[in-house]
């Protein structure tokens, strides 16, 4: 298997785990706000709106809370398991607080260096020369007198 078909497989799986993590999430924090209303505060039928707006809150904050812990439990496996030499580092850039920490990418060649050559057309500008050499003066003024252009 190669590090696409590991990252796919580990895509799929994750994305799993994340769909039963928020939902159990989700489900948690509205008994936890059901048993609060229902047998702390005794409020029973007369507020039952007060309970819709706590569930939507619930909701959301369910959806923030699995979102954040998420991310921290991809970011463990990766490490614990050893994933990162096996996963596309665009992935690990996802999940690993450095990106590609602990990747170790072995088994892809080094991209040769392209060198694009000077022009082959001989310089006789003395503006040209000045560019090249890293001498030019940009953003000089002509002196009194003169113009840039050279016929005076």
């Amino acid at each position: 298997m190669n590090k696409k078909t590991y990252t796919v497989l580990f895509t799929i799986i994750s994305t799993i785990f994340n769909i039963i993590m928020t939902l159990g999430i989700i489900v948690a924090l509205m008994i936890l706000v059901a048993f609060v209303y229902f047998k702390v505060l005794n409020a029973g039928e007369q507020a039952s709106s007060a309970l819709l707006v706590a569930w939507a809150i619930c909701f959301f904050g369910g959806l923030i809370v699995s979102m954040m812990l998420f991310g921290k439990i991809c970011g463990w496996v990766i490490e614990k398991f050893h994933l990162a030499s096996k996963l596309d580092p665009k992935v690990l850039g996802r999940y690993l607080p450095n990106g590609t920490k602990g990747a170790v990418p072995a088994d892809e060649p080094k991209r040769p260096k392209t060198n694009i050559p000077k022009s082959p057309v001989a310089v006789d500008d003395e503006w040209a020369r000045d560019i090249e050499s890293g001498n030019s003066q940009q953003g000089h003024a002509p002196e009194e007198g003169k113009d840039d252009d050279g016929d005076d």
